[in-house]
């Protein structure tokens, strides 16, 4: 035993779009450092064999589990190296996930296990159909197991489920199928080789069915069955609150559930007070504990701004609105249709108040401790094109990616979706080419549309191929390989009003929130990035136990960015107090153990919360650093100052010996303490160690070319 000193995260649209005066009483109750961003942004030295990066979460030993647009299915792992640098890290593959998905919810579990459910997209082939399925990894068994699925509900609609398969000439089985698991009696097949109108008889297995009709050919093939599932789930939000238990948002309606991690099973919650779905919102956890919410569909409907807050200790939902008297201040409308009825990020600050990144440029600013909303700073920046400049142009967060920084400021990108300009045009039967009076702005891969919706000239789902001079450019689409090719006009026109740009718009541009100074600056990203190629969604942030942020832009070439500054001393962790209770583990007790916020945040297509505590130990002769596994702190909340424990044990590195210990909660880290480990400590924690299985490594330094992914959808109800 030792003791240390005392007190001291539509329909397809755009499915091949990728790649390319209330402020004064928002009181500030602390002040803490506001240097600029004058920081510096650094490359990985390492890359990972997959292509690109879909999403980044941190596990509870300091390593970074990375997810793929590749095949949805492939996972890898970052650790640091022995100096505990992720700059310098290596990297590992890590097991198959069993469902493939992209945009779905995640969260780290107590016992150090990821959580996940649902899918926007899930199957080999990226189907639109809002999977309700769930599973858990456990990274000491480098294993994937089935979880409870989302609860049946009515009002999915038709979804598709697509899968390579076997056929047999002459026969109505199908085998080889993916998974069944959605799949029900009635559904429709279709495919070469399955004659028309054929429906499913039966669910014979989880890779096999039964059809009303026999199969024409035989040997491999594709087919797609459609139906009306029992569930759906898709990217809706989720957070872990107080008792074991995971809060779940509901793509069609105004009810939550939660979700019992010890039952595995799901139970009624509360109901959202304004007939809102959680779909396309994200949840922020307060100092209180109580859930944050942005009423995305309530707020469009009524043009102005609704939120509300749910309590775990009662599970209601209460509104926090001005516009019906439930909170004060003024509360601004964060998206529209025109902006795909999507939403931003949403951060708590250090001084206690939260931040809600808006689609349109807009963002909005909540004080709890006033129940007072007010506009915060617009995102505005110069848009470059090819043509020329639009300065101080819209943008916005139409899906996008922010994380806080330990010196209290915000990092997060935005794009051109809520720019789009209207221009008239001349065009000219089977030409790609088009001229404008002004070229300005405009961007390779933006939507090009006739303004009446006709598209009668201009073809449907054409695009900007080039910008080619400051008054023309040319015409192009996506093929279905996902490459970009000319595509001609169909009409000669000589003065047709055209629409470019809108939502997904690229470029990508980094913005830096000064919450002090009130202030949104745009800041250059890294150099190297393809930010400016491409929308705001495909990009991730993540605040490492460093301090530094860790930034995706899609593809396998990850980037940190240093910053100046820390948070003040009244809003570390503290440690009071370590106790080693045998059989490897310690438990570690102090104050502001998770941080002052979820770290990093996207929205509803992916979670990546870092609001629990990462334990490390320095040894002070070498500086080599030791990332512990933490599980079971006992409070999921944040900025809190009541006492709070977590249980950590010792990665099979460490030798006996004087260690320096330090706890971190998203991205802020206490003052160092002295602890000893005894070499009768590492006999029982070697006892009771796990070894990692099946783990390969990966590395490479060769750069590879980010793929096309899905773009996010939204349900309309």
């Amino acid at each position: 035993m030792k003791t240390l000193i005392d007190g001291r995260v539509e329909w397809v649209r755009y499915l091949a779009l990728k790649a390319a005066t209330f402020a004064a009483l928002l009181l500030v109750t602390i002040s803490y450092a506001t240097v600029a961003s004058a920081g510096s942004w650094t490359p990985l030295v390492n890359r990972p064999s997959v292509n690109s990066i879909q999403l980044m979460i941190l596990l509870t030993d300091g390593s970074v589990m990375v997810h793929t647009f590749d095949d949805g299915q492939t996972w890898v792992k970052l650790t640091p190296d022995a100096k505990g640098s992720y700059i310098n890290g290596t990297w590992v593959t890590l097991g198959k996930m069993i469902t493939p998905r992209l945009y779905f919810a995640s969260q780290i579990l107590q016992n150090g296990n990821l959580w996940l459910m649902g899918g926007e997209y899930t199957g080999p082939f990226f189907d639109a159909n809002w999977g309700p399925q769930a599973e858990v990894y456990n990274p000491l068994s480098n294993s994937w197991s089935e979880a409870a699925s989302y609860p049946p509900q009515t009002g999915c609609g038709l979804v598709p489920v697509t899968s390579s398969v076997n056929l047999t000439a002459g026969s109505a089985a199908i085998d080889g199928i993916y998974s069944t698991y959605r799949v029900l009696p009635g559904w429709t097949v279709a495919g070469a080789g399955i004659p028309a109108n054929t429906t499913v008889v039966e669910v014979e297995s989880p890779t096999s069915v039964t059809m009303s009709a026999k199969a024409t050919a035989g040997g491999p093939a594709v087919v797609q069955f459609v139906g009306e599932p029992t569930s759906c789930f898709g990217d809706d939000p989720s957070i872990l609150v107080p008792g074991g238990k995971i809060l779940a948002g509901n793509l069609l309606g105004p009810e939550t559930y939660l979700y019992s991690i010890s039952d595995n099973a799901f139970a009624p919650s509360g109901t959202k007070v304004y007939n809102d779905s959680s779909d396309e919102e994200g949840w922020a956890v307060l100092a209180n504990g109580q859930i944050l919410n942005y009423d995305l569909f309530q707020s469009i409907a009524t043009n102005t701004g609704y939120a509300e807050k749910y309590t775990p200790a009662t599970g209601l939902w209460t509104g926090i609105s001005p516009a019906d008297g439930t909170a004060r201040g003024t509360l601004p409308l964060l998206s529209d249709p025109e902006v795909g009825y999507e939403l931003g990020p949403i951060i708590r600050l250090l001084d206690g108040r939260v931040l809600v990144i808006g689609a349109n440029q807009h963002t909005a600013l909540y004080a709890p401790s006033s129940n007072t909303w007010a506009p915060g700073p617009d995102m505005r920046a110069d848009l470059t094109g090819p043509g020329g400049t639009i300065p101080n142009a819209l943008f916005g967060a139409d899906d996008a990616a922010a994380g806080i920084l330990p010196n209290g400021h915000v990092f997060l990108t935005a794009d051109a979706g809520p720019n789009p300009i209207s221009l008239r045009a001349r065009t000219r039967a089977g030409s790609a080419s088009v001229s404008l009076p002004t070229t300005a702005g405009l961007q390779s891969t933006w939507s090009v549309a006739e303004a009446d919706g006709k598209n009668k000239t201009i073809p449907p789902g054409a695009v900007i191929y080039s910008v080619d001079s400051p008054t023309s450019i040319t015409l192009g689409t996506f093929n279905s390989s996902g490459n970009l090719v000319t595509i001609n006009a169909q009409k000669t026109q000589g003065n047709i009003g055209l629409v470019l740009g809108g939502v997904f718009g690229s470029p990508t541009q980094l913005f830096d929130f000064d919450p002090n100074a009130g202030t949104m600056t745009p800041i250059p990203g890294p150099a190297g990035s393809i930010l400016s190629s491409e929308p705001a969604y495909p990009t991730r942030m993540l605040v490492l136990p460093t301090g530094q942020l860790l930034l995706s832009d899609s593809s396998n070439q990850l980037y940190v960015y240093t910053a100046d500054g820390s948070a003040p001393a009244s809003l570390r962790p503290a440690i009071s107090h370590v106790h080693y209770t045998g059989d490897g583990v310690f438990i570690l007790t102090g104050t502001r153990l998770n941080g002052q916020s979820a770290g990093a945040s996207y929205g509803d297509d992916d979670q990546m919360n870092e609001n629990y505590p990462i334990v490390r130990l320095q040894d002070p002769a070498t500086g080599n650093v030791y990332y512990c596994r933490s599980t079971n702190w006992s409070s999921v909340s944040v900025g809190g100052n009541q006492p709070e424990t977590v249980d950590f044990t010792l990665p099979s590195a460490v030798t006996a010996g004087s260690y320096e210990l330090t706890v971190v909660g998203a991205g802020i880290a206490s003052q160092a303490v002295p602890i000893r480990i005894t070499a009768d400590e590492l006999v029982e924690i070697s006892r009771a160690s796990v070894q990692l299985p099946g783990a390969s490594k990966t590395l490479t330094t060769a750069p590879i070319k980010p793929i096309r992914v899905p773009t996010p959808i939204h349900r309309r109800n």
